[in-house]
């Protein structure tokens, strides 16, 4: 939680959002006081117990990408559709979606009044607060199904208080946060397979190669013995391929072939993969989704932020210039997006200039260690939003002195430095915080409805 996440343009609502930003800044090993949270959910009337059929989505990298596709199929298929997520980019109704629209400033501020009159000075953190406001107006509004996000980790996290969803999902699991999740992959992962249920079917989204996916691997599979949960593993029960036009997905022995997913970037496929294998899931349990809903949902859905391409929306235009908006920021981000420039440079070898700027809580040195050799220059920028970004000697200490690193006041002069510099086209990339991506969105004006 930063304070970032409590700018809105509703001045009384950004008031509101400060008090209980005030209430505690979690600084311990978890982020759910059991007892405290749910005596506000008993408050509510546990609106936890009253929701429609939940997908539950951990993982460090893609949850928001799955929930994303998810949500465009559902809708293909005339569902209706709650959803809750974060972070968010611009404002906090983003992350709490109701039957397809964002809550009201209205309603929202009502909740939070409701539930700061509850707890006086009770030690709850901002995300217990909000999470419990978003299962109250959850269980408002009618809606067929429930696109449920992890805050953080899982195990503890204050969205797994679901006893049965339909299924869990759990995707990439990488190295973060680990002031609160742990300080090695099997920790974090432990973390992550707690959200794993009783007897329920659990998907597991590609984790990348080598010793540390299969030590993630087995932590998840213990946990699934545990609670008797079938699991999915992909690679092992699924896969995908894909070439220009398409991905085939393969499962139980046969395969179909569906659209390439609206959203860019190879690692977007795989995450994909995951979202088709929960479909299966689902189905089997009698939800009804066609075929042409999935390739639907696939090619209509939309999340900003995630290498999105912003050069014909940049204020005074780009010209032959390429602009692009990650909200990456650890080793696995750092992969996908190497693994995306070289597919840049296989039909379009123009040099690509990352722009970065990260909170000082982030492993900058994870993050760019798989782009060493694929950027020509690194500039670096503070959030402005948070005083806790790491700085141009940070970041020249983990790139070391054969990379060049500029320092810029903020990220549009860092644009405009590399493009009056530039000898020839170039790409440019931003990356580093969902925060530095939300000031974007808001510079650019094209923060829109999630």
């Amino acid at each position: 939680m930063h304070k970032a996440d409590l700018y809105h343009s509703n001045q009384r609502l950004q008031r509101k959002l400060e008090k209980t930003f005030q209430l505690r800044r979690t600084r311990m090993a978890v982020n759910w006081d059991q007892e405290k949270y749910l005596d506000l959910l008993q408050h509510f009337g546990d609106p936890h117990k009253h929701l429609p059929p939940v997908i539950h989505v951990a993982g460090t990298n893609g949850k928001g990408s799955i929930i994303a596709m998810l949500r465009g199929i559902c809708e293909a298929a005339g569902m209706r559709v709650h959803s809750y997520t974060s972070p968010h980019l611009i404002c906090i109704n983003e992350r709490i979606v109701l039957a397809g629209k964002q809550i009201s400033d209205d309603v929202l501020e009502a909740l939070i009044d409701e539930a700061l009159e509850y707890i006086n000075d009770k030690p709850l953190s901002f995300f217990e607060v909000i999470s419990t406001v978003a299962f109250k107006a959850f269980s408002q509004v009618p809606a067929d199904i429930f696109l449920l996000e992890v805050g953080m980790g899982g195990r503890l996290d204050c969205t797994n208080v679901i006893d049965r969803p339909l299924v869990s999902i759990i995707n990439r699991v990488s190295m973060d946060h680990t002031q609160f999740l742990g300080h090695t992959i099997e920790e974090i992962a432990a973390q992550k397979a707690g959200i794993i249920k009783q007897g329920v079917p659990c998907v597991v989204g590609y984790q990348g190669q080598g010793e540390r996916a299969r030590a993630v691997l087995n932590v998840v599979q213990q946990e699934a013995q545990q609670n008797d949960a079938p699991l999915f593993v992909a690679g092992r029960d699924f896969a995908v391929s894909q070439d220009a036009a398409k991905m085939r997905f393969s499962y139980a022995g046969g395969s179909s072939d569906y659209p390439l997913p609206a959203l860019s970037g190879e690692y977007q496929v795989y995450n994909a993969a995951a979202v088709l294998a929960a479909i299966q899931q689902i189905k089997a349990q009698g939800v009804d989704i066609s075929n042409d809903a999935v390739s639907t949902g696939l090619q209509t859905c939309r999340w900003p932020g995630r290498l999105q391409r912003i050069d014909k929306e940049w204020p005074g235009g780009a010209k032959e210039h390429e602009i692009w908006l990650d909200c990456g920021h650890n080793d696995s981000a750092g992969e996908a997006l190497a693994v995306q420039i070289k597919r840049w440079n296989e039909t379009d070898l123009r040099p690509t200039y990352l722009i970065i700027g990260m909170l000082d809580s982030k492993d900058s040195e994870g993050f760019l260690k798989p782009l060493h050799g694929s950027v020509s220059g690194i500039n670096v920028v503070p959030i402005s939003s948070d005083p806790n970004s790491q700085s141009v000697e940070q970041i020249q200490g983990v790139c070391g002195t054969g990379t060049k690193v500029i320092s810029h006041n903020d990220f549009k002069k860092a644009v405009v430095y590399i493009i009056e510099s530039a000898e020839c086209s170039v790409r440019i990339l931003i990356a580093g915080s969902v925060y530095l991506a939300g000031e974007v969105l808001q510079f650019i004006n094209i923060g829109e409805s999630r």
